[in-house]
């Protein structure tokens, strides 16, 4: 497993977590994914590693700005 963590600029609310996750698995295979506004960050477990290029761009997309990315192997 792969534990990935964003910060992202932008999320207000529980709906803008949504929003986040929602886009996320719609382009990605993902085990779990978990926002929080809060925070400001995204966590994300999935099998293999994520293209930081790809979550960038889908990122983008839905109107937040992705501002670092860090890839982890967990057990």
């Amino acid at each position: 497993m792969v534990k990935t963590i964003l910060k992202i600029e932008g999320m207000m609310c529980g709906m803008c977590e949504s929003h986040i996750n929602a886009a996320i698995r719609k382009h990605f295979d993902v085990k779990k994914v978990k926002s929080s506004h809060k925070k400001g960050q995204t966590v994300i477990v999935s099998y293999e590693k994520i293209d930081t290029r790809a979550l960038k761009k889908v990122i983008d997309e839905t109107g937040y700005t992705l501002k670092s990315v860090e890839q982890s192997e967990d057990e």
